[in-house]
């Protein structure tokens, strides 16, 4: 637990202590500390909306990738997009810290209203849609179908990747950025019941979109048996799998708890200093993914293995463009990124020398420095 920030004394009334913690002894007159607790742990909390969306983004992407084994059905596509018609099932979306039951009544909440650049990521859902068709036909270059236990299309894209990658940018991070943006210029005065001030609630709101528990521990081991319902999911799930060298998890959500405990003790400077350490870590958990992707698939001679890693580089470049506005990333550099993943699979497999997918390296290590150990 992080203890005594201290503030300039506004009222005694106004301090929400939502740990027990001992006071600075030589505290300045006039000045008392705040306390930051070790979970996501304060009163008036409520990020229901968006935590939601990340147990849909579970449901959605676990019947894409149900594509290997049926031709997928466009009309449960479209529902589980906008959350109609109760689209969601135990199949795909259970064990999750919203079920399936629970998330057919979250009726005002859906993917399709949060996504950024919605029209793009629904038609890739489609494309894996059609693509489906193909589950038991073998798979060659500008033949779509299976490779393996995969199906890819006619370029060796595995469409569900880039939907459940992207999305970590266009729901999540995009979500996050855009949140974290506004939050300087929210009321922090007016508390209203159960949700806290309209900073404090933003605020939550950006917590739920990351997609770990309230207590997350970043040394637990959650894919461990038995999985815990309420666990890291999207770009939560991606700080022990792809980031844990840049140690991201530990730092966002130390900042996330942090800064809610500054907003609410009107400490700002704090609060900025964490907006700034939540924007890079989450984009760099991204860009380690997309690091691990673009690198793996070079030794891989398995055809289905080398395109389902290219695939989820494909969905973390997508993803990336979401990143905040101070980005390492240059406009420039993330179009390149952009360009060689969109070359062919096959032409990629086909260059034993690797050269674009080195290219890419080099420009997410010049950008983000060393993410893999």
């Amino acid at each position: 637990m992080k203890c005594n920030r201290i503030i300039s004394y506004l009222s005694v009334t106004t301090i929400l202590f939502a740990a027990s913690c001992s006071e600075k002894d030589d505290a300045p007159q006039g000045q008392i500390p705040y306390t930051v607790p070790d979970t996501y742990t304060f009163a008036n909390v409520d990020y229901k909306e968006s935590a939601a969306r990340i147990s849909m983004w579970v449901g959605l992407t676990g019947n894409l990738g149900k594509s290997n084994v049926r031709q997928l059905s466009q009309d449960t596509i479209n529902n589980l997009w906008t959350n109609t018609n109760s689209p969601f099932a135990a199949e795909t979306a259970s064990n999750i810290p919203y079920t399936f039951d629970q998330l057919n009544t979250l009726t005002t909440y859906s993917l399709a209203t949060k996504t950024a650049d919605v029209a793009t990521f629904k038609a890739f859902a489609d494309s894996m849609v059609k693509v489906s068709q193909y589950y038991n036909t073998p798979a060659s270059q500008g033949v779509a179908g299976k490779i393996g236990t995969r199906i890819f299309n006619y370029t060796g894209l595995e469409f569900n990747q880039a939907v459940a990658k992207g999305l970590m940018g266009a729901l999540q991070l995009s979500n996050i950025i855009s949140i974290l943006n506004k939050i300087p210029t929210d009321n922090n005065s007016t508390v209203v019941a159960g949700l806290g001030t309209e900073m404090e609630h933003n605020w939550d709101l950006a917590f739920g979109y990351v997609g770990i528990p309230a207590d997350y521990d970043s040394a637990f081991v959650y894919t461990a048996a038995p999985v815990k319902a309420d666990r890291p999911l999207a770009i939560g799930g991606y700080f022990a799998e792809r980031a844990k060298f840049i140690g991201a998890g530990g730092r966002v959500f130390e900042a996330f708890r942090e800064g809610r405990a500054a907003i609410t003790a009107k400490d700002y400077e704090t609060r900025d200093a964490d907006i700034a350490i939540i924007k890079e870590y989450l984009e760099k958990t991204l860009a380690a993914a997309a690091y691990n992707y673009i690198t793996a698939p070079q030794t891989q001679t398995e055809l289905s293995s080398k395109f389902h890693g290219l695939s989820e580089g494909y969905g973390f470049i997508q993803a990336l463009k979401y990143r905040a506005a101070t980005s390492p990333l240059t406009a420039a550099n993330y179009q390149k990124l952009v360009d060689i993943l969109n070359t062919d699979f096959y032409t990629l497999a086909a260059d034993a020398s690797n050269t674009k997918l080195k290219e890419a390296q080099a420009i997410i290590t010049n950008a983000y420095g060393q993410l893999q150990p």
